[in-house]
């Protein structure tokens, strides 16, 4: 499913309630680069319009380029048949934007054949990046049925803007911006559904900063709402960071407060400090290699509330890749009792893909994390199902034939989070570029045994680029459990989805979007319907 903006998910929640491969450079007979595209920019997370039928793989490392000019290194964290959403491993002044092109090396293609590219070809060749700024407005418009008939329906009028720019007017000075309102109006309260206690009407400013950074100077200050670049734990801040970057490192530090957690609103309850160091190979180089050491602390009204330091280390070779972190919780005071240790590991993420040959590839990965920020646009029971069973460790392989053809295979354990212990194994099967269409197909069965409940999930999708201005996708699941003797309470369940996307591209300005979605089970429905156009300039 293409990535969608953001909905209101807790007045959405609260009314449906009531009712993998390795990157590498281009070499002789090796598979030739490919491209996709920047989609779509939440926060931290970066989309692009190629998945698992291109040839990417969690952990897998795409070089995001404006025409000539290097713009960041993304690493796959979370991958669908046809999008992945990325996180920012190394970057440069200028922020990544929709539109963006975004180079890789498919994990695994038969020797001499060709790769297996994007629905949307190659990459155009985009307008000059500097001295002028750029981004996108758009409307959206977004209905929840929850099954209680016409009275209700939850609708979602939004408006989103988006601007980016570095040097501009030939200046040392940038700017980001990314603001989106909506209104969510919802049917009249009953004894059943009463009058919601949160703000319906809400503007959420997930940017707004201003950056200096002198042509041909390696310092960047930036000062307003931002992210942190090297820790996704820190997400949003409003506050100063100072990058300051060389040819084979980079150093930095920030201090801000953190914003209220629903409306975004400025909050002065809670600070944050920080500061990295980052070790790295030279822009063009390879293999791509980076080691990042940092620190954070955040406090809250004078009280400690967190400190941790944290390692991330990645490397891109020609056949072996692997992106590791790891966040250590420096425990003072009321942790310390709490903890009953000085110093607590408190996240572990890791993931590692070795190419035996072009067409065959094996990877494994652990992931022991207590809380991520998804910042999911949308779910499913997919990848519900997915994110409840990420706690844990896996190893698959994947086997490509003839750049049209994918099989996969993963065996996972989960130590915790939603599915607690749980044993799963999952087989997936893909065909693309087929008949002048580009159609392409994937199929994917799942089979899980837990603590509390036994269970399958199998997903069907197919799309098409009809007129290659027009792609449709529509897909389709089942997802059944059974509970164990310990999980009696929880009781059988049935839920099945479907789902049709039509996005347009009208030449490189406009982008239309239309997306329908069904799903019904547990004696509930939910019917949502999605459309939205923007102007990108």
């Amino acid at each position: 499913m293409r990535p969608r903006a953001p909905i209101a998910s807790i007045a959405a929640a609260a009314l449906l309630a009531a009712a993998g491969g390795a990157v590498r450079p281009a070499a002789a007979q090796t598979p030739a680069p490919a491209w996709a595209h920047v989609t779509y920019v939440s926060g931290p997370t970066i989309y692009v319009d190629a998945g698992t039928r291109a040839g990417l793989a969690t952990g897998a490392h795409l070089t995001v380029r404006r025409d000539t000019t290097f713009v960041a290194e993304l690493a796959v964290q979370y991958i669908s048949s046809g999008s992945a959403a990325c996180t920012v491993v190394r970057a440069s002044a200028l922020s990544v934007a929709p539109g963006d092109s975004a180079q890789f090396t498919p994990a695994a293609a038969p020797r001499g054949a060709a790769a297996a590219l994007p629905a949307r070809g190659p990459a155009p060749a985009y307008r000059p990046w500097a001295d002028r700024l750029r981004g996108r407005i758009g409307v959206r418009y977004l209905t929840v049925d929850p099954g209680t008939g016409p009275a209700g329906v939850m609708s979602q009028p939004a408006f989103d803007l988006r601007l980016d720019g570095s040097h501009l007017g030939g200046s040392p000075f940038g700017m980001s911006v990314d603001v989106r309102a909506q209104r969510s109006i919802l049917p009249a309260p009953d004894s059943a559904h009463p009058a919601p206690t949160y703000p319906l009407d809400v503007t959420r400013v997930y940017k707004a900063a201003l950056q200096w950074n002198p042509a041909g100077r390696a310092a960047t200050v930036t000062i307003g709402r931002q992210f942190s670049a090297t820790s996704a734990s820190v997400g949003l801040f409003d506050g100063v960071a100072l990058d300051y970057a060389r040819t084979h490192w980079s150093a930095g530090a920030f201090a801000g407060l953190q914003p209220s957690w629903f409306t975004f609103a400025f909050s002065d309850s809670t600070r944050e400090y920080g500061a990295y160091v980052q070790w790295h190979n030279a822009v063009g180089g390879a293999p791509v290699w980076s080691l990042t050491l940092g620190g954070v602390g955040a406090y809250t009204m004078g009280q400690i509330d967190r400190e941790f330091t944290y390692a991330t280390a990645m490397i891109a070779a020609s056949r072996f890749t692997a992106y590791v972190t790891q966040e250590v919780d420096v425990n003072r005071g009321w942790r310390a009792a709490a903890e009953h240790a000085t110093m607590t590991p408190t996240a572990t993420f890791g993931t590692v893909q070795y190419s035996v040959t072009d067409a065959f590839v094996l990877d494994g990965g652990i992931d022991n994390r207590r809380n991520v920020r998804l910042y999911t646009d949308f779910l499913n029971p997919e990848a519900a199902f997915d994110n409840s069973f990420r706690q844990g460790v896996w190893a698959g392989a994947a086997l490509n034939l003839e750049g049209r053809f994918r099989v996969s295979g993963e065996a996972r354990r989960t130590s915790g989070g939603a599915a607690g212990a749980a044993q799963s194994y999952t087989g997936s099967a893909g065909v693309m570029r087929l008949t002048p269409l580009d159609l392409a197909v994937h199929v994917r069965d799942t089979h899980y045994t837990g603590q509390l409940s036994n269970g399958d999930l199998q997903s069907l999708s197919a799309e098409a680029n009809p007129f290659g201005l027009v792609h449709l996708e529509a897909t389709g699941g089942l997802r059944t459990s059974s509970p164990t003797p310990l999980g009696l309470a929880l009781g059988s369940s049935r839920v099945t989805w479907t789902s049709l996307d039509a996005d347009w591209a009208v030449g490189r300005s406009i982008y239309l979007l239309f997306s329908a979605y069904r799903e019904l089970g547990a004696g509930a429905r939910n019917a949502q319907n999605f459309v939205s156009i923007s102007y990108r300039f």
